[in-house]
């Protein structure tokens, strides 16, 4: 940890010396011990180093970046350079800001020792557990690690904050196979904490698992409806989420303008079953923000609860170019709001729809308009998943989708980076082949 505070204490005098307005600085050393699983078989065990520095400078009203992966001294002050050229030759601009408190804070959390006998196990207990329930999925790869990060972040005004951090997490993909025919692959993931319950038991992994074994072999649906379409978790979170996030409530889409709920603050913009919050510092949440890149310390907040715009989600640049307020964390941290009824429950109450698993298509535009292919996609007919679909295309308007909710599970896909559970939406245009 020294090492990596006289190298945030050089930039600082390096950024005094060239007389800034202010500089900051984020200096890290991640250490990650790492399995490695290619196709069904353990083929490696390494540990990876991963050095980041981080600067940020503000002179004469001008803003430079830089960054470098490496903490030898002459490439931290070549990309304290490059920050200084980056800032020389960009526009004036007075809305950046970072923090002025002068805090000062240590930040430890989580496992900062590995126990790599029992990542093993685990590791090892999830392949063997996938063949004995799942014979017809086929594991693509599979990445079990535990990581150590340790960290500081300076700046002028007097801001310090060091950091460590440990957590063990695991990525497994896969496919179902049956004879020639095969899925689409899926993947499930978590962050953790400790190695106490298998792999396979956590959450809805083995759902997922089963679900991705069901579609190895898919019909082509032949004909257009208009019908209900369930998301599950992780879909949930790409195509909802991310487009409310991307489009509506962030920097890019409020400092451009092109934002249809700019005037909507305090409004309703969705069912009111629907609600989300921005929380790293919720207990479910594994490796949280503790502060921004612009040195603020972080707090967990709604954007939208019972269906109404609570917050936008700006950065303090963004708050100071739209004359709104900042936000009081920068993460994707995201805890949503569930529902009562079982995935079960609202399944039998579906006449004719779609389970969606993932979405493939562009980004959706301005107005929330989105078209695209379905996949690990399943048929629901008078209350039962029937088929699992291929060449299924579905379509809509996502702020009118939000009013036209059936329903939003009690279950929830709960991996260490969010909890977010299933959401049925009616009124979707569905498109076979």
């Amino acid at each position: 940890m020294d090492n990596l505070k006289n190298i945030a204490n050089l930039i600082m005098d390096e950024a005094k010396k060239y007389g800034v307005e202010y500089a900051s600085c984020a200096v890290s050393l991640k250490k990650t011990k790492e399995f490695n699983v290619e196709v069904g078989e353990f083929t490696l065990l390494r540990t990876l180093f991963d050095e980041s520095v981080g600067i940020t400078i503000y002179k004469d009203k001008k803003h430079g970046l830089a960054s470098v992966n490496s903490l030898e001294m002459d490439n931290v002050l070549q990309a304290f350079k490059d920050a200084c050229i980056a800032a020389e030759s960009s526009d004036p601009d007075e809305a950046w800001e970072i923090d002025k408190s002068g805090n000062k804070m240590t930040f430890t959390d989580g496992p900062l020792e590995c126990d790599t006998d029992k990542l093993f196990m685990r590791s090892k207990e999830l392949l063997d557990d996938i063949n004995q329930r799942y014979p017809k999925l086929l594991v693509e790869n599979l990445i079990s690690d535990h990581s150590v990060i340790d960290s500081i972040y300076m700046n002028t005004y007097g801001n310090e904050y060091e950091s460590h951090r440990g957590y063990y997490g695991f990525y497994v993909g896969y496919a179902g196979h049956e004879g020639e025919q095969s899925s689409h692959s899926y993947g499930s993931a978590a962050n953790l904490h400790d190695l106490d319950t298998p792999f396979i038991e956590l959450n809805i992994i083995d759902k997922e698992l089963a679900d991705t074994e069901k579609q190895a072999v898919t019909v082509a649906l032949e004909d257009k409806f208009t019908g209900t379409v369930i998301f599950t978790p992780d879909c949930a979170a790409d195509v909802i989420f991310g487009t409310i996030m991307a489009n509506f409530v962030s920097d890019s889409g409020l400092i451009d303008d092109t934002s249809i709920w700019k005037d909507k603050l305090g409004e309703k913009v969705a069912d009111p079953r629907i609600g989300f919050k921005l929380a790293p510092h919720d207990s479910r949440i594994i490796n949280g923000q503790n502060f921004t890149g612009e040195g603020y310390l972080t707090e967990d907040y709604d954007v939208i609860e019972d269906g109404i715009l609570k917050s936008f989600c700006l950065s303090q640049y963004g708050a100071n170019k739209t004359g709104r307020k900042r936000s009081p964390n920068t993460s994707s941290a995201i805890i949503c709001k569930a529902g009562e009824k079982s995935l079960e429950d609202i399944i039998k109450s579906v006449e004719k729809g779609i389970i969606i698993g993932r979405f493939s298509g562009g980004r959706p535009g301005a107005n929330g308009e989105f078209s695209g292919i379905a996949k690990n996609a399943f048929l629901i007919e008078n209350g039962e998943v029937t088929k699992a679909l291929s060449e299924t295309m579905i379509s809509d308007n996502l702020p009118e989708m939000l009013f036209r909710l059936r329903d939003v599970s009690l279950d929830v896909k709960e991996n260490g980076m969010g909890s977010v559970p299933y959401y049925a939406f009616d009124g979707i245009t569905i498109s076979g082949k």
